[in-house]
């Protein structure tokens, strides 16, 4: 991670909450964090395994790994939701946020509270240069849905093989970008922490102590 020098952003947050404000998990966010962890290692292990040669028997072995990944996207964006509510004038509501499972909602709030702690230009990793990039990166992992894919899918291969973006060698590079995505929205969550915490303190007015976190992955 490069820190990059300090922008602007507001003085004062957007709107305040107590500390026995309700959230979405309940108290269980080191849990959560850890399980969230838990999916993307079993991903990586799993993406490890896979063979990239054309072989129909095994042309659905990615898509396990789809799915891990996909949950773990999803747990990792609702806890930066979660911990991105406090600069937000309307908060996301905590059964909402539990409930939910689409990715696309989730990745829409993300760009809210990045925009209103002026991040935009910290924001980014390896494929994810803005926040049109990111959205296009969450749209994709949800479409990606082996289920629906094979269910509608219009053009069904014969021999039962895998649709073209669920081939071993497409999952192997796009797990390849999620890969740094999750290590974008974990130190992400962080920064929105200590960011909070500076301004709970004051020391954001003048920029001083604690300022200048940024979020960027290199």
């Amino acid at each position: 991670m490069k820190k990059k020098p300090s922008v602007p952003r507001p003085a004062k947050p957007m709107a305040v909450f107590q500390d026995d404000e309700p959230t979405w998990h309940n108290g269980g966010d080191i849990e959560i964090g850890l399980y969230a962890r838990s999916l993307h290692k079993a991903a990586k292990t799993l993406i490890a395994t896979l063979s990239l040669e054309p072989n129909s028997k095994t042309a659905w072995d990615a898509c396990p790994a789809i799915l891990l990944y996909r949950q773990s996207v999803e747990l990792h964006l609702k806890a930066l939701v979660g911990e991105g509510r406090n600069f937000l004038l309307s908060p996301t509501n905590p059964i909402t946020l539990y409930k939910t499972h689409s990715l696309r909602w989730l990745a829409q709030i993300v760009c809210q509270i990045i925009k209103a702690v002026r991040w935009e230009n910290q924001f980014k990793c390896e494929g994810i240069a803005t926040l049109a990039d990111f959205i296009g990166a969450v749209n994709e992992l949800e479409a990606l849905d082996p289920v629906s894919i094979a269910v509608y899918s219009g053009s069904r291969a014969r021999d039962g093989s895998a649709p073209h973006q669920l081939q071993p060698p497409n999952v192997v590079r796009f797990a390849k970008q999620l890969d740094f995505l999750l290590t974008l929205l974990d130190v992400t969550v962080d920064a929105l922490a200590a960011e909070w915490g500076t301004r709970l303190e004051g020391t954001t007015e003048t920029n001083g102590d604690g300022g200048g976190f940024e979020p960027t992955i290199q």
